[in-house]
């Protein structure tokens, strides 16, 4: 059985294909996502450049082993960089260096993309059916989802799982209330007001307002760090408004984390302003992520309901907003990684550098940041979307 050396223009757009694949980007990649984009990257060079050679001959004789050999080694040294570079990306933010699996990882994604992208190919031409190409970048869209990390499944898990359903270690209250028990965010507000007027919540000297992310995530490190900083004298309530996770309910029903967010506010703000002013404690709105959006949208309501809360707010700290905003009313903090995509990224930096001193592609820094998105909560706390409980540090109170 002869050795066929593979063609020169695949053997030339390979390290083509790295080279974009491994641009630098926001975070380090995961494997899976790494893999995924080199076979995106491979699949479109070697389909540009075909398409550029025409009807030409390829390359053969003894040119053919020699441009083999060139591309094999560009291809090396690429591979070589990537690693260095990712390994001093990850240690920078203290994640776990690359090891061989990783390798393999790499590999066997960016095989079965290319793969299965082939193997459509000979369905197409076995049943002469119309089989799109681009059904494989919906296919590799899927993979980069499909891989959603551990950290993803923390940030939306059920709501039983939350931290404001568990009792606190130092005596602060916690209060919740969940999708399931009513239909109607007011009346959903409602039963988590109750239940923090119940506990003894508004005796505390600081209430903490929680707009929580898509699925009705509570950031346990925040509560921790709130309660490491004032004790039992803080309480927290929070209140679901959407089962799906963030970036779905961004998607799709943005309006719905508002409503959400302003009724849980109207709700807490009610309460607090029926006691004596000397008597009300501290009233702290924080959200993170899509909690950070519909927070600010709440605050920012215009009329009397508007000015009622921000009258009776005293500070508000959002982490990780998306797009970056922000309500400028007196006493808010941002915490927002430098590295996190989800605050910085946009879809302008298809065709437009951002503008932050980073390489810069067009359309690829644009694709690598959608892969930066997906693995954004695979980080460690303060990198990426991760935001750990140092942060109740920079909250501002009234004091």
């Amino acid at each position: 059985m002869t050795l066929r050396l593979p063609r020169a223009s695949t053997a030339l757009a390979t390290p083509v294909a790295v080279g974009v694949a491994t641009f630098p980007s926001y975070l380090p990649h995961l494997p899976v996502a790494l893999g995924v984009l080199t076979a995106l990257s491979f699949l479109v060079v070697v389909g540009i450049a075909r398409r550029l050679a025409g009807p030409h001959p390829r390359v053969t004789g003894p040119a053919h082993p020699l441009v083999v050999a060139l591309g094999g080694a560009v291809t090396a040294y690429l591979l070589f960089i990537t690693w260095t570079t990712q390994a001093g990306m990850r240690a920078r933010i203290g994640m776990d260096p690359l090891a061989l699996p990783d390798l393999g990882l790499l590999v066997a994604t960016a095989a079965a993309v290319v793969g299965g992208y082939h193997g459509l190919r000979q369905l197409r031409r076995r049943r002469r059916a119309r089989v799109p190409r681009r059904a494989v970048a919906a296919v590799a869209g899927l993979s980069l989802l499909s891989f959603a990390p551990s950290a993803q499944a923390d940030a939306d898990a059920p709501p039983s799982d939350q931290v404001l359903l568990t009792s606190s270690p130092v005596g602060a209250v916690r209060a919740y209330a969940g999708l399931s028990e009513s239909a109607d965010d007011a009346a959903r507000a409602r039963i988590a007001v109750d239940r923090l007027v119940a506990a003894g919540g508004l005796a505390r000297e600081h209430l903490l307002v929680a707009i929580p992310t898509g699925s009705g995530w509570v950031n346990p490190e925040f509560v921790a760090g709130m309660e490491r900083r004032f004790g039992s004298d803080v309480a927290t309530v929070s209140m679901q408004y959407d089962d799906r996770p963030s970036w779905v309910a961004y998607l799709l029903d943005r309006q719905g984390a508002v409503r959400g967010a302003q009724a849980l506010l109207d709700a807490a703000v009610a309460e607090v302003s029926t006691l004596p002013v000397g008597q009300r404690p501290q009233v702290h709105v924080v959200g993170e992520s899509l909690g950070a959006t519909a927070g600010q949208a709440a605050l920012l309501a215009p009329g009397v309901a508007g000015d009622a809360l921000r009258s009776t707010v005293c500070s508000t700290f959002w982490l990780g907003t998306p797009g970056g905003g922000r309500t400028g009313l007196p006493r808010e903090t941002v915490a927002a990684n430098a590295d996190d995509p989800i605050v910085h990224a946009r879809p302008s930096m298809a065709l437009v550098p951002p503008g932050e001193d980073r390489p810069w592609l067009p359309v690829v820094s644009f694709v690598h940041a959608g892969a930066d998105v997906v693995g954004a909560l695979a980080m460690p706390f303060g990198a990426g979307h991760r935001y750990g409980a140092d942060q109740p540090e920079r909250l501002q109170t009234c004091d």
